[in-house]
């Protein structure tokens, strides 16, 4: 049988790359009253259904994740600054509750606020496509359906218990987005997220973003 050696730069080289690889998602907050309502149900989904992780995870609308080197992310940043400066604060509203296949339960957008956010995120995707694709390759995502997660790797039993009692159930509040915000979580220990940058949507048209760029 034969001897196998593995070259210990080799092994040092991956782990230095793994530790400086970060999982990076964009989100949108909700204001005080929406997430303090929509916190109430995760703790019911906690409590009543014994979902874990539910009342752990602050409600938030993932514009975008991906998991990619640290040394790499000025350019997205870049990106996602790009966009916010073109666009407008808006009125983001929910409007009940749905489920996807997989154990995920969640509070749905009305059409009109889906639509709005589905523009931005498609700008979104114009201006860093190119480079995820050359340093992320198939590790990034941008949202396709909006939506703000009560509850996630729910059982069979629990999606069928939760929507027994909820899929018929009214669920609704709005709230005004005015920034996107960067988070970034560690692959290797596992940590929580951490805020790294606020990006204020200012709604500046193209013609402005021109000439400033001139000086």
């Amino acid at each position: 049988m034969k001897a196998i050696h593995f070259n210990s730069n080799d092994l040092s080289t991956i782990r230095n790359i793994r530790e400086h690889m970060y999982e990076y998602l964009l989100v949108f907050s909700c204001d005080p009253v929406t997430e303090a309502a929509i916190g109430s149900v995760k703790q019911y989904f906690q409590k009543a259904y014994g979902c874990g992780q539910a009342a752990n995870l602050r409600p938030h609308l993932t514009l975008f994740n991906c998991i990619i080197h640290e040394n790499k992310l000025d350019r997205l940043i870049q990106g996602f600054e790009k966009v916010a400066r073109r666009a407008a604060p808006f009125r983001i509203e929910l409007d009940g509750f749905n489920r996807y296949e997989g154990g995920t339960f969640y509070i749905d957008l009305s059409e009109g606020a889906s639509a709005e956010v589905g523009n931005l995120v498609k700008g979104l995707k114009t201006e860093t496509f190119d480079h995820l694709t050359k340093w992320s390759s198939g590790e990034f995502r941008f949202c396709t359906d909006p939506h703000v997660t009560v509850a996630r790797h729910m059982t069979p039993a629990q999606v069928t218990n939760a929507a027994r009692e909820w899929m018929h159930k009214k669920f609704r509040s709005s709230f005004r987005v005015t920034e996107m915000i960067l988070l970034k979580r560690s692959l290797v220990n596992g940590s929580r997220c951490q805020e790294i940058a606020r990006m204020p949507l200012l709604g500046l048209p193209d013609n402005v973003l021109v000439q400033g760029s001139l000086f």
